[in-house]
Formats: C-alpha cells, sequence, structure tokens
C-alpha cells in the first residue's frame, strides 16, 4: 500500500441518522398534535356556513310570508316561549307550515346535518316580554334571568331566539331588538367559544 492512500467509504455516522429520526419524530408528533384542532377548526367553519344557510332559509320564508318569522306553535301563533324541534319524520308530519317545526320539515328537511353526522336541532325562544331591552342569552351574567335558564346546549343545537339580535358585547350575547322580524342564532363551537349570527 502506498503511503497516503487511503481506503475508506462514505457514508453517515450514527450521530447524523439519530439526528435525523428525531427530527423526523418532532414533525410527526408536531403533526399528531395539530391535526385534531385543524379538524376542529373545518368542522366549525361547516357549522358557520350551516348557520348562514340557515339564516338565509329564513329570509326566503320571511319573503314569502309578508317578513314574518314562522310561529313558536303549529298554528303559527306565538302562545308558548320555546319549542324543541329535532328531525323526524313522525315528530313533524302534522306541523302547520306556519310554524318553525313545519319550517324546519319544509324548507331544511332531514339533510340539515351536523359535520359530525347528527341532524341539528332547533331551540326556538323568545327575546322580549319581561326582560325588553335587556342582555337575554345565555350568559354568566344573565344566568338568574337567562329566558332559557338552563345550560346553553351544545348537541347539535341552534338556539334560535326571536325579537333579538347579537349584541357587539360578547359578555351579553344576544340582546332584546323592538323589531318582532328579528332573531339570533348561538351555536357553542368544538373549538370553543359561541358563535352568534342574525337577520
Amino acid at each position: 500500500m502506498k503511503k497516503g492512500d487511503t481506503n475508506y467509504k462514505n457514508g453517515f455516522t450514527i450521530i447524523e441518522v439519530v439526528l435525523v429520526l428525531g427530527i423526523a419524530g418532532l414533525i410527526f408528533l408536531m403533526m399528531m398534535i395539530a391535526l385534531p384542532a385543524l379538524q376542529r377548526q373545518e368542522r366549525d367553519t361547516e357549522r358557520r356556513e350551516d348557520i348562514t344557510f340557515f339564516l338565509d332559509t329564513v329570509k326566503k320564508f320571511q319573503t314569502n310570508n309578508r317578513g314574518a318569522l314562522p310561529g313558536l306553535t303549529d298554528n303559527g301563533t306565538d302562545e308558548t316561549s320555546e319549542v324543541i324541534v329535532a328531525w323526524s319524520e313522525e315528530g313533524l308530519a302534522d306541523a302547520g307550515k306556519s310554524s318553525w317545526r313545519g319550517f324546519y320539515r319544509d324548507s331544511l328537511g332531514e339533510k340539515f346535518k351536523d359535520p359530525n353526522g347528527e341532524n341539528y336541532r332547533l331551540d326556538v325562544l323568545r327575546c322580549g316580554g319581561s326582560i325588553t331591552n335587556a342582555s337575554c342569552g345565555p350568559t354568566a351574567a344573565n344566568a338568574a334571568r337567562n329566558i332559557s335558564n338552563r345550560q346553553f346546549p351544545n348537541d347539535f343545537t341552534l338556539l334560535v331566539i326571536v325579537q333579538s339580535k347579537c349584541s357587539n358585547d360578547a359578555a351579553q350575547g344576544v340582546v332584546a331588538s323592538s323589531n318582532a322580524r328579528k332573531m339570533a342564532v348561538l351555536y357553542k363551537l368544538e373549538g370553543g367559544g359561541i358563535y352568534c349570527a342574525d337577520i
């Protein structure tokens, strides 16, 4: 063998291999942590779009009914303060066309589903009466006089509050409106917070 002639092979050292594997593991871990949050955010975006569709459908109903919203009873009158609607052929078959139950059946139907695949439910309440011009949404400050007087629904339920509008103050949630043709819709998002939209 001649002096200065070395016979060695090029390759990765064990430290380089461990370093590359460590970096790949970190990237994989970051993806596993971020993916569920991205999926929740995507579902919440779909829910916001569903609420926009719902409000557009209500506006079409108002256009065809001289600006009136559906009624809180099956005969279209506002004798009661709330009604809970869930999609089922049996439960909606006899609903009046001008009621929220009839509106759900005729305008939304069984395809009105949350991104998780569950049918949306409507919890329709009237704001006003003894708490006119007061905050009337389900907020901590309002727990004692809240018109719903219960926990905020989070089981695929849209909380529809007739004769109200969304407040700019998040602590108030929804405030009463003097216009009986106004309404606000609240939905508890999976990623946190409550989304409010109104007409």
